[in-house]
């Protein structure tokens, strides 16, 4: 059975719509003829960066892949229902608008105002939430606690992690439970994929451990755990700076302070994980008292509150794209003829180590591939093969083209050599990014088939894969030769590379879950462009 079609619409057709606010990242419009969505608009720098197949499994999840969790998602967040298309190329999304209760009346320095109940306000000093008006207290704190806990332990179970999980991209209600709801969830990650690069907010990012000097990986289970420690302190200390849970005071106490303690460790394994709290604050919201007192007039001179800003990925130029040195799509039989072609030369004399006598080496450059258009329904996935015509000519050949042919045990590998590369739905073949990945992404399909494994790894500045790497490598070799390798989706990492995620599918694969999927991390090497790391392959439908 296929997977369901992806929930999109063309742009044309959401009607008149209004500005309501602006982000990093884009614009988010109010739609006068459904009052219960908004359309988020991706600013134009970040329309390429936008990895399309992820941003359909965000969408597919909603609509029911996340089967009992679907209503709970959609209740809990802000979270992508359809794709908007604009001339076929993906533009935004939309998402539910935020329900009433996630607002709240405010006075401010310039007037009284409804706005989005941040919970950026909470993090400030009781003489800042007085002079607002904000009544907040013990059981409240707690209560929105609880539920953010259980939130998160309901978007883990589904393969989410928060990433970003800051006082920016979270709102409170006073009025009913839950108390919590995410905004900007396309930041999000979902199994290990992110729509756009991560970022983090300031202040809010995982420290680096001692004698490290990186972080850790951003948007995982250990990341959000840290984070969600770091909101306990900060919730019942009144700032957004605080990192030491005795900062709180008495207000952070027993078995709560102990959870918030262990959960800004450094070492990620130490932290519990946000379920594991959800019993211990259902124990203290029972001891704290039930009202909420009536707040005071306000003060004179209220503290300005201190906002965090959030931080977008910076712009990232890439180099143009590299000569192909390989024909590609070209079917099992184009693969071979080269093969077969220096095998004849070897045995009657007639190649040698410099590419015979008077050959030429024209390179076959990659044909066109017609997309099919887009439908805004179920979406059509083209076709790439190309059926060959004869007779064939058989392309001229060097061996310093295929130098693993020189080594003492050669292993010539007919089914390497056959292995297509082709793209996705929703992705530009024609594009700078696209045709840079192609390539790289040939060479590392075929290395899975070789002995020397490890040349098809680039190298993280120029140094050798890690045991980590060279396990994963491994593992994705153990499924076999692979018939076909698809680019579903090529965006920009957190350190500005280029990634790539790739469903490979091996010979007399089926069609539902035979495949494997991993992104592949792009290098700049001598030659053009090289594989650097890889994702744990994850099984994958092979529609």
């Amino acid at each position: 059975m296929a997977d369901p079609p992806v929930p999109q619409v063309s742009l044309s057709d959401l009607g008149p719509m209004s500005r309501i606010g602006s982000g990093g990242q884009g614009t988010v419009f109010a739609l006068a003829e459904d009052p219960g969505l908004v359309y988020k608009e991706y600013a134009p720098r970040f329309v390429d960066d936008v990895d399309v197949a992820t941003l359909g499994r965000f969408v597919r999840l909603a609509s029911g892949d996340a089967g009992p969790d679907a209503a709970a998602l959609v209740h809990l967040a802000a979270w992508p229902t359809a794709i908007v298309r604009k001339g076929g190329v993906v533009r935004g999304f939309l998402m539910p608008r935020v329900p009433d209760q996630y607002t709240v009346r405010l006075r401010l320095p310039a007037g009284p105002a409804t706005v989005l109940a941040q919970v950026q306000y909470l993090l400030n000093s009781d003489r800042y939430l007085r002079s607002c008006g904000l009544a907040l207290d013990e059981r409240l704190r707690l209560e929105l606690l609880r539920d953010t806990g259980e939130a998160l332990a309901t978007f883990h179970r589904l393969g989410i992690c928060v990433g970003d999980l800051s006082p920016n991209n979270l709102l409170f209600s006073l009025t009913e439970r839950p108390r919590c709801y995410f905004l900007d969830c396309d930041a999000m990650r979902l199994d290990g994929d992110s729509v756009l690069a991560q970022a983090e907010t300031p202040e809010w990012h995982v420290p680096v451990r001692e004698g490290e000097q990186e972080s850790e990986e951003l948007a995982t289970p250990a990341t959000d755990a840290y984070k969600f420690g770091l909101l306990a302190v900060r919730l019942f200390a009144g700032d957004q700076q605080v990192r030491d849970p005795a900062a709180a005071g008495t207000r952070l106490r027993g078995a709560v302070r102990d959870l918030a303690g262990r959960s800004l460790s450094a070492d990620p394994e130490e932290r519990p994980p946000p379920e594991r709290w959800i019993g211990v604050l259902d124990a203290a919201i029972a001891r704290a008292p039930a009202s909420v007192p009536a707040p005071p007039e306000p003060e004179p001179e209220p503290e300005p509150v201190r906002v965090a800003a959030p931080q977008t990925a910076p712009a990232v130029v890439f180099p143009a794209p590299v000569r192909q040195r390989r024909p590609v799509n070209r079917g099992w039989w184009w693969g071979f003829a080269p093969v077969l072609a220096i095998l004849v030369g070897v045995t009657f004399g007639l190649l040698d180590g410099n590419g015979g006598n008077g050959g030429s080496n024209t390179p076959v450059g990659n044909r066109p591939a017609a997309v099919a258009p887009y439908t805004y329904g179920p979406l059509t996935r083209p076709s790439y093969g190309i059926v060959p015509r004869l007779p064939v000519e058989l392309p001229s050949v060097r061996l310093s083209d295929y130098p693993w042919l020189r080594e003492p045990t050669p292993r010539i590998s007919v089914l390497c050599l056959a292995t297509d590369v082709e793209v996705g739905a929703g992705l530009n073949r024609n594009t700078a990014r696209v045709r840079q990945a192609i390539e790289p992404v040939q060479d590392f399909a075929c290395s899975l088939a070789r002995e020397d494994q490890e040349s098809g790894f680039s190298g993280r500045g120029g140094s050798a894969p890690d045991a980590t790497q060279r396990a994963r490598f491994a593992k994705l070799a153990s499924k076999g030769s692979f018939k076909t390798a698809r680019i579903i989706g090529v965006r920009t990492g957190p350190n500005g590379e280029t990634q790539v995620n790739v469903v490979f599918q091996p010979f007399g694969a089926g069609a539902r879950a035979d495949c494997w999927r991993s992104r592949l991390s792009l290098a700049k090497t001598a030659d053009g462009y090289g594989v650097s790391a890889l994702t744990a392959p994850a099984t994958a439908s092979c529609g």
